[in-house]
């Protein structure tokens, strides 16, 4: 081969050679597809709206659990009082005091000769002596005079008299009545 034949055959060989070379062109898959702006905006005002909504359904939750929980909390303290009162009451009946003005109402005089019962045998340990009631006059308890509620003010006191009256005499004669009916306990020995 000549010169001028290597000459003009070269581009025609660095063409084959540049073709075989280059990489094969192939397609290329898109990009996905961008949402719309309006789209966004919707999908934002939507979100926005569902929290606020649920954010107040949450807060009256949340309200109406907390007048509840006062609600019973105030029970709670009124019960608290309510069982202090009866406390305290049960306290002022166990008195000495009272359990004595209970049963000089009843009757029952102090007995200063006791006897004692053995549990296990049953057996009365000391002689019993029949009291008469007035052997130890210190220990009876005078019965507790009667308060009367204090009259509202738009009552006359003229229509008053009578009804306390009533009511003040009816509470002594149960009390006149109770000893003669009921048998003394300490003259059963």
């Amino acid at each position: 081969m000549t010169a001028w034949e290597t000459i003009r055959e070269t581009p025609r060989r660095l063409g084959e050679a540049a073709q075989q070379a280059r990489p094969q062109l192939r397609a290329i898959i898109s990009p996905p597809r961008r949402v719309s702006s309006a789209s966004f905006a919707i999908l934002v005002g939507v979100i926005l709206v569902g929290g606020m909504v649920g954010l107040l359904a949450l807060t009256t939750l949340l309200q109406n659990q907390a007048f509840e929980v006062r609600a019973a909390q105030r029970a709670a303290s009124e019960l608290a009082y309510r069982s202090s009162d009866l406390e305290a009451q049960v306290n002022r009946e166990k008195a000495p005091e009272s359990l004595g003005r209970r049963a000089t109402a009843l009757g029952m005089v102090p007995n200063p000769h006791g006897v004692f019962i053995d549990m296990r045998s049953g057996e009365v340990l000391g002689e019993p002596i029949a009291v008469r009631g007035d052997e130890m006059p210190s220990l009876k308890v005078a019965p507790q005079p009667v308060v009367e509620p204090a009259a509202p003010a738009d009552q006359a006191p003229a229509e008053e008299a009578p009804a306390d009256a009533a009511t003040v005499a009816a509470p002594e004669a149960a009390t006149d009545a109770a000893p003669e009916d009921a048998t003394p306990a300490g003259d059963a020995g």
